[in-house]
């Protein structure tokens, strides 16, 4: 047979001759540790053990575990003391949740009786400056001029139109009234930017408050709450 010859040069066996000494015993170096890293890695496949991710853990520092230990020294464990746990109370009164409930399904609130923009009872017609409902006593003129009532809302209509102040007023009237707000001020204004110098609407916002079976009196304001530019007015409440 022929011999088969050898197809490294002389200066490859120079360099590995030279290299030699400074890597010596590396590959078995390698090998030893490429065993401890992957122990099965000489078996055979079938005899190799699956391998079996272990589950991450946080570590704790040990002083958060003394802040812990420290911080739960004093507690104890609540006794059974077989109290029943309630559902809530309704803070609101049962009219305003029945309300609440009837616009959540779309029942349309009960607005107020329709009032004329012209009518006016006899005992306004030459003076609107104060008005008392038939059946009752000066008394309650007396009473609004000296604050007997906290005003608890008031409602500013300056600007507005006729239309818009009938809509206003009457959604807020309905509204005083189921949150059964006794006393409230209407500001309509003076008029002395109304056109020909006439106070349309705050006539008519006084005819319209007279006409109203829920208005039981109004007053002019003092002059530090409006003046005659706005009416303190007693609404209907229980028992009155």
């Amino acid at each position: 047979m022929r011999a088969t010859k050898n197809k490294k040069g002389p200066g490859a066996s120079a360099r590995s001759a030279r290299l030699s000494p400074q890597f010596a015993g590396l590959r078995g170096m390698l090998a030893r540790a490429s065993q401890k890293t992957h122990p099965d890695a000489s078996k055979p496949a079938g005899m190799r053990e699956p391998r079996v991710s272990k589950p991450l853990v946080p570590a704790i520092d040990p002083d958060d575990k003394t802040l812990f230990r420290r911080a739960m020294k004093s507690v104890q464990p609540i006794k059974d003391t077989r109290r029943a746990i309630l559902p809530p109370v309704a803070q609101a009164p049962s009219a305003i949740l029945r309300e609440r409930r009837e616009r959540a399904v779309g029942v349309d609130r009960q607005a107020l009786a329709q009032v004329s923009d012209q009518y006016a009872p006899a005992n306004v017609e030459s003076d609107d400056a104060s008005f008392v409902r038939l059946g009752h006593g000066p008394d309650l003129i007396k009473g609004l001029k000296r604050g007997k009532w906290l005003i608890g809302a008031t409602l500013d209509l300056h600007g507005n139109t006729l239309e818009e102040a009938r809509d206003r007023l009457d959604r807020f009237l309905s509204s005083c009234l189921t949150h059964h707000i006794k006393c409230v001020r209407i500001v309509h204004g003076k008029g002395y930017g109304s056109k020909g110098g006439e106070p349309i609407l705050k006539q008519t916002v006084r005819r319209w408050l007279s006409q109203m079976a829920d208005v039981l009196a109004y007053a002019e304001c003092a002059e530090h709450d409006g003046g005659s530019g706005a009416v303190q007015v007693l609404l209907r409440g229980d028992g009155t």
